[in-house]
C-alpha cells in the first residue's frame, strides 16, 4: 500500500474509532436544498457538455469543409 493510501485509511479509521454525538440541527429545508443543488448541477452539466459537443462538432466540420 502507498504511503499516502495507508495515511488515508489510517484517518478514516481514526474518525471512525473515535466517534461521537453530532450537535447538529437541519431543518426540513435541508433536504430539498440539498436536491436543489444536485438538481442545478446536473443541469449546468446537460448544457456545458451540449455546447462542447456543438463546438467540437462545428470544429471537425469546418475541418472537413478545407480538406
Amino acid at each position: 500500500m502507498s504511503g499516502s493510501l495507508r495515511i488515508a485509511v489510517l484517518i478514516l479509521c481514526l474518525f471512525i474509532g473515535f466517534e461521537t454525538e453530532a450537535k447538529a440541527y437541519t431543518d426540513p429545508g435541508t433536504g430539498a436544498l440539498i436536491w436543489q443543488m444536485v438538481a442545478a448541477g446536473f443541469v449546468g452539466a446537460m448544457f456545458y457538455f451540449r455546447r462542447l459537443r456543438v463546438f467540437v462538432s462545428g470544429f471537425l466540420k469546418k475541418n472537413d469543409d478545407k480538406e
